[in-house]
């Protein structure tokens, strides 16, 4: 985890657990001996997260909403159906990389992702074949 990503996760603990400024800022010096989340190491950033955690934070699970395009969805189910267990988002990842220069499918023109389909769809049919 990012140290950004661990300060993003203290702030969320701080406020789902209402802890009003005078009380972060005691637990900050109490745990890692400073005043101010920007001056926390990685290491006094997992003892902060760590405490608030003892104190009774739940993080909560981390969920992706469902593309809101469709050919996108299309994709992600050739790609899942092809390779027959857990979607490997980063083995798509870099097959789209490879072959069209983008990062992610969801940076995929529409254009791009038609031709991305069909692709998927040949490989499909020269493995069930």
């Amino acid at each position: 985890m990012s140290h950004r990503d661990m300060l993003a996760k203290i702030h969320i603990a701080r406020k789902d657990l209402a802890l009003d400024d005078d009380a972060y800022r005691g637990l900050l010096q109490r745990v890692a001996g400073v005043g101010s989340a920007r001056d926390l190491s990685d290491r006094q950033a997992d003892s902060v997260i760590a405490e608030l955690k003892r104190l009774g934070w739940k993080p909560k699970a981390a969920t992706r909403a469902p593309s809101q395009r469709a050919d996108l969805r299309k994709l992600y189910a050739l790609w899942g159906a092809l390779h027959a267990g857990p979607l490997d988002r980063d083995a798509l990842r870099r097959w789209v990389a490879a072959r069209f220069k983008v990062s992610a499918p969801e940076f995929l023109k529409p254009d791009q992702t038609r031709e991305a389909i069909e692709q998927l769809k040949a490989w499909q049919k020269r493995v069930t074949v």
